[in-house]
Parts: C-alpha cells; structure tokens; sequence
C-alpha cells in the first residue's frame, strides 16, 4: 500500500497539532462534493488556515486523516497520532454512549480518539470506486493491526453513527453494503 504523505500545515483550523488520545475508533466519511480529486480535498483543507479567526466571518474547521481517490492512491493528510477535525458536532444517543465523555464533556470530542478516512465519489450517490473501496479496506486493516484491534464491528463506524449526518451517503442509503464493507475487512 502506498500512502503519500502529504501532511497539512499546522493551523488552528484543520491541523491543530494536539495529540491524539488512544484510538477507540475509524470513522469513514465521504467527500460531499462529487468528482472531487483526493489532492483537492487535502487542498481544501489546507486552505483552511487562511481564515481570519478575529474577524467576523465565521470560520470552518475540517480535516480528516487520510482522503482516498477515485483510483485507490491515499494521501495522509495529518498524521495518526495527531487530532484531526472531522466527527464534531451533535452526537447520535449511540455514540454519547460508545465515546462516553469525548460526547458529553464540551472540552472534548470523538476527534480525539479517531481516525477520520475520506472518500472520493464520482457522483452524487456518493457511490466510491471498487478501487476506493479497495484501498480503504486495506489501509483500515493495517491501521486496526497496528493498533490491535481485532473486530471492525466494535471500531469502525460511519460519521452518520456517530453524527446522524447523511455520511458517508452511499453506506447510509445502502446498510447492507456498509455491513458487507465491514465483513471484508
């Protein structure tokens, strides 16, 4: 497997530089914005940092760990062992009690005790590629070896289980693909 490691700059917005806590979980994702190029997400993303904290436009912050293309090719955007902003917000009653405080204590979130992966779509159904796919699996599988995690089923989770948001769309509107994607891993 091949990653390029294309680590964004540090900034307040998309590469905080905290550490990250113990991995408790992989959260998949998709883009949201169809045909949209792996190195133009991690762009994207990287052009976060430009916002202007002190005036008054309000401000994103966004990032995942790892964005995966239309061909299968990985770019590592933050490295594993730091937070990246991608599983904020309201949490689903499942995930107040999967992540415990990370989802009640306002100082803390899932982010900081998972890996975001992102994935690129042609359309939008937010179909991924056979290739997609196959690339996230690979690398879901090493980063769960690595880290001895033995069952996908209790550490890999959609951004809607943890959000109720419609991501990733294609493994909210099909379930059984989502199951079937976790039993090849």
């Amino acid at each position: 497997m091949l990653i390029a490691e294309m680590h964004l700059t540090r900034n307040q917005f998309s590469r905080p530089g905290r550490a990250l806590d113990p991995l408790k979980a992989v959260i998949v994702h998709y883009v949201g914005n169809s045909g949209q190029a792996a190195d133009r997400v991690r762009a994207y993303f990287e052009g976060l940092k430009t916002q202007n904290a002190a005036d008054s436009t309000p401000d994103r912050s966004a990032s995942a760990h790892y964005v995966i293309g239309f061909r299968g090719e990985i770019i590592q955007c933050i490295p594993e062992n730091e937070v990246a902003y991608h599983c904020g917000g309201i949490y689903t009653p499942w995930a107040r009690e999967y992540f415990g405080e990370y989802c009640t204590n306002p100082r803390k979130s899932p982010n900081l005790c998972t890996i975001g992966i992102e994935l690129c779509h042609k359309d939008a159904t937010g179909q991924p590629s056979i290739v997609t796919l196959s690339s996230a699996r690979e690398l879901i599988r090493d980063i769960f070896q690595r880290n001895k995690i033995h069952s996908p089923m209790t550490a890999l989770f959609r951004h809607y289980d943890v959000t109720g948001k419609d991501c990733p769309k294609w493994f909210v509107a099909h379930p059984d693909a989502w199951l079937d994607f976790i039993d090849s891993i």
